[in-house]
């Protein structure tokens, strides 16, 4: 092979065994579950449906999936129920609270309206934040 021939084809060599090297790295890399990215530390808000009962607390958002992939149904579509640290009945879901009257309420309350709208003063975050959003554009 001609010396000015020899130069090209190392470097072609070069850039091939790098990319290869590249794609064996990221195919090896340790996997991270989806479970394992939530943080702790951030804490969500939770209400008990037994009308007797009616607890609203906050409890580790991490804490709250780990218990809804450990009891959750592959048959069903929604989330299981946790069970209440006041009533201990199987009857407390995820909440929202309302962040203009402090309502704490379930998504979706309100039909026909954003899943986040407060029953009791029509306020809605996602609401507001899409009115934001359009008005920037």
């Amino acid at each position: 092979m001609k010396e000015g021939k020899k130069k090209p084809v190392m470097i072609g060599f070069i850039v091939v065994c790098l990319g290869l090297a590249s794609a064996i790295a990221y195919m090896s890399r340790p996997k991270r579950s989806g479970l394992d990215s939530v943080p702790r530390g951030q804490m969500i808000w939770v209400k008990c449906r037994n009308p007797d009962c009616g607890a609203e607390y906050q409890i580790d958002n991490k804490d709250y999936w780990e218990y809804i992939e450990k009891h959750r149904n592959p048959m069903l579509l929604s989330a299981p129920s946790l069970i209440c640290r006041d009533c201990e009945n199987k009857s407390v879901f995820r909440a929202v609270k309302c962040e203009k009257c402090g309502l704490i309420f379930f998504h979706g309350t309100v039909h026909g309206n954003f899943a986040d709208t407060c029953p009791e003063c029509g306020f809605s975050k996602m609401e507001e934040q899409r009115k934001s959003g359009h008005e920037q554009r």
